[in-house]
C-alpha cells in the first residue's frame, strides 16, 4: 500500500489489566491490492506544545493541534477491561482497536486536507490521551524493543531491519518516509522477519498485543 505524502518530514527527520488473549482489527490480506490515494505535504514541522486530555469511560475531546502538523497520539488506560476503540473525523480512521489494558502511541493528522478536531473515544475506565509532536519520538537503535503500538524514528542512512514479534494477534508494520507511507508488513502470530527500508523515516508498530524487538542496519 502506498499512500503518496510529497515533501511531509523532511524537515523533521533530518532533525533530531488482564484482557482476554485475542483481539480484532482489520486483516488486509494483500496490501498490494489496496488503492493508493495522493495527499498534500503539510507546512515544514515545527515544535508544537503537547496536549493532554483526560476522561472516564466513553465520549470525546476536541483538539486544536495545528492542521498542518504531524501528531503522535499516546493513549493509557490501565483498567480498561472491555473494548477501547478511538476514532478521529481526521484522515486516521480507526486510531485504536483493542480489547483491555491498553498504552500504545499512533501517528495523527496525516492529511493536511483532513485535520483532525474531534477524537471520540469507546472505554469503560479512565483514560489520558497526549498529542506530542516530532521531539517526542524515539530514534530506533540495535536491540530496540517494546510492547504494543508504537512510533519510531529511523535516521539517515538505515537501509534494512530485522524485526521479531511474540504475539496471538495481528502485527503491522507502517513506514512513513519523506516520499510516501508503506505497510511493509501484515500477519497473524510470532514472527521473525527482515525488510527493506530506507531512512530518514518513521516506523509504526500495529500490534497491540505483541511483544517486539526491532533493530536498523
Amino acid at each position: 500500500m502506498k499512500i503518496r505524502l510529497g515533501g511531509l518530514l523532511l524537515v523533521v527527520l533530518a532533525s533530531a489489566c488482564a484482557p482476554p488473549p485475542i483481539g480484532y482489527g482489520e486483516i488486509v490480506a494483500d496490501p498490494s491490492s489496496v488503492p493508493t490515494s495522493a495527499a498534500p505535504a503539510p507546512a515544514v514541522p515545527r515544535d508544537v506544545p503537547t496536549e493532554t486530555h483526560t476522561g472516564t469511560g466513553s465520549g470525546e475531546f476536541r483538539t486544536t493541534w495545528p492542521a498542518d502538523q504531524l501528531g503522535f497520539f499516546t493513549f493509557d488506560c490501565p483498567k480498561c477491561a472491555a473494548n477501547v476503540i478511538i476514532d478521529t473525523d481526521g484522515g486516521e480512521h480507526g486510531l485504536v482497536n483493542a480489547i483491555g489494558a491498553y498504552k500504545g502511541t499512533k501517528w495523527l493528522n496525516t492529511d493536511p486536507d483532513r485535520p483532525v478536531r474531534r477524537v471520540t473515544v469507546h472505554a469503560n475506565a479512565p483514560w489520558t490521551a497526549t498529542i506530542a509532536d516530532h521531539r517526542s519520538v524515539v530514534t530506533a537503535e540495535t536491540g530496540t524493543s517494546g510492547k504494543g503500538d508504537a512510533v519510531l524514528r529511523l535516521p539517515a542512512g538505515v537501509t534494512r531491519i530485522h524485526f521479531t514479534a511474540k504475539t496471538r494477534g495481528n502485527v503491522g508494520l507502517w513506514v512513513m518516509s519523506p516520499e510516501d507511507r508503506d505497510l511493509i508488513l501484515n500477519q497473524i502470530g510470532d514472527l521473525q522477519v527482515e525488510r527493506d527500508v530506507r531512512g530518514p523515516a518513521y516506523l509504526q508498530v500495529e500490534g497491540y498485543e505483541a511483544s517486539w524487538t526491532l533493530t536498523p542496519s
